[in-house]
């Protein structure tokens, strides 16, 4: 299969995502005429306040890749760290999913000199801590839903199976970085197998090597490390939530971090259990609308709300990551020409 076969079965694939969210979001969007007043009389103050937050959280999820690679003593621009990871989301979303947004992640960074382990942390540890946060702002949700008897069975079923593959994978990584000697042996018998598979072989000491630098960053993290970390993914969210709340305040409604965070949490990790539609579009949305009019927000209102929310926190980040992984991918190809040169 050519380059442009695989372009063009990417394109419709994401069409064909579009049309299923757009299908579970079809209830929503047939009330939003009975939503125009509520559009009429936003505070547009609120409204630019609202814009400028998740501005803030997607400059902070490029000050996140910089403070893991800093670890490392290796920095980029916040412009370019920026650019990286809304680049990396959007071409996962089209180009393999988690797997696709690491390897473009490690591949720009790499371009910009950055150490390949450094490099590989910057991409992965983003979507643990990701998963992580989502996963404890759910819970707040989960409880609360529990106790109200008002938490659905797909819900629930979402809920759980996103948090048995995220237990799965802190089981993983704590039983690899527990015992650095066993963790060595174990990854170069991997290699020696994998080896025999692919025809290409792997050195000993360049894999020891960079697990010693690896374990090295574990060390590190737990010695001071996390905070940078800590502090970057807090603002992410932080961030986020500001947005949200400031939307809600823009269509004239006050509501408490209670109903801000029941609301927030549980719709982003359904979002994320959703594997097939990209971003979670229309699970996250219908999961939020939903909970946000159970919670007492009126009808109109919780709907101009949550695709307003969308459109800044998702949409248009999207359309400019597209737009980044063009002018990413133009520099990479660019450098290689002048290599051949």
């Amino acid at each position: 299969m050519n380059q442009r076969t695989k372009s063009i079965l990417r394109v419709l694939g994401l069409l064909i995502f579009l049309a299923l969210g757009i299908k579970i979001l079809t209830p929503y969007i047939k009330s939003i005429p009975d939503s125009i007043n509520a559009l009429k009389g936003l505070n547009y103050w609120a409204l630019a306040l609202a814009i400028a937050f998740e501005f803030l959280k997607f400059l902070s999820s490029g000050q996140l890749i910089n403070s893991i690679s800093g670890l490392f003593k290796q920095r980029v621009s916040i412009g370019q760290a920026t650019m990286i990871v809304l680049g990396s989301a959007s071409f996962g979303m089209v180009g393999g999913g988690m797997v696709g947004s690491i390897a473009a992640s490690f591949q720009w960074l790499r371009e910009r000199h950055v150490k390949e382990q450094a490099a590989m942390m910057a991409g992965i540890l983003p979507i643990i801590f990701s998963a992580l946060s989502t996963l404890i702002l759910a819970l707040i949700g989960i409880i609360y839903l529990l106790g109200a008897e008002a938490l659905m069975p797909s819900q629930m079923k979402g809920f759980l199976a996103i948090l048995g593959l995220i237990t799965l994978a802190l089981v993983l990584i704590f039983i690899f970085f527990r015992n650095p000697q066993r963790s060595k042996i174990f990854a170069v018998n991997a290699a020696k197998k994998i080896e025999k598979i692919t025809k290409k072989t792997y050195e000993e000491d360049k894999i020891i090597h960079q697990l010693d630098e690896l374990f090295a960053v574990r060390n590190l993290f737990f010695h001071g490390g996390w905070k940078n970390l800590l502090i970057a993914n807090t603002m992410i969210y932080g961030f986020d939530l500001l947005s949200l709340y400031f939307l809600f305040f823009a269509a004239g409604q006050i509501v408490s971090l209670r109903i801000l965070l029941i609301g927030y949490g549980l719709p982003q990790i359904l979002g994320k259990a959703t594997f097939v539609l990209p971003g979670g579009i229309g699970v996250v949305e219908s999961a939020m609308i939903d909970l946000y009019q159970k919670l007492g927000v009126p009808s109109a209102e919780s709907v101009v709300v949550v695709l307003a929310y969308r459109f800044i926190a998702f949409l248009v980040p999207t359309i400019l990551g597209f737009l980044f992984v063009l002018y990413l991918q133009k520099k990479v190809v660019k450098r290689e020409t002048e290599k051949i040169s």
